[in-house]
């Protein structure tokens, strides 16, 4: 999964640790830079990566996204376009399920995403599934 920021500010790993610090849960958040783990209950069920315009992590991701976005169908494919032209960075998150139940665990991740679009202008990308806006799908991807 991935956050695609379009605004002026980058996201970092400190923002990360902003969205899971009002949470009730026991959020653990290992890593600065350009990288972290995030834990819960012991558990890592999730690495992510901040990827800025520059390095090859973002323009490796970018490629890939726009080339994904291309095959995409529906109303909402000139938007993602759009923001995947004018991306100012990239969060990639890599789920890590282990022996956890899926669903949990990508509830797990909602606090992320939640803060994500309220405080930054941008989309979000599930692999297999497509880009998100804040009132849902836009537009569907294989």
């Amino acid at each position: 999964m991935r956050y695609i920021v379009v605004d002026e500010r980058p996201v970092t790993i400190d923002d990360v640790r902003r969205a899971f610090a009002a949470e009730d849960e026991d959020y653990a958040i290992d890593g600065a830079g350009e990288q972290a783990d995030v834990g819960l209950d012991g558990r890592v069920i999730a690495q992510v990566s901040v990827n800025l315009p520059g390095n090859d992590g973002f323009d490796e991701e970018r490629a890939e996204l726009l080339e994904s976005a291309e095959d995409g169908e529906g109303a909402g494919k000139a938007a993602v376009l759009a923001a995947l032209a004018a991306a100012r960075s990239i969060l990639a998150v890599q789920v890590l399920f282990g022996d956890g139940d899926v669903d949990e665990t990508l509830d797990a991740l909602a606090p992320l995403w939640s803060w994500l679009q309220g405080n930054r202008q941008g989309l979000l990308q599930a692999d297999a599934e497509g880009y998100y806006d804040a009132d849902g799908l836009i537009l569907a991807v294989e």
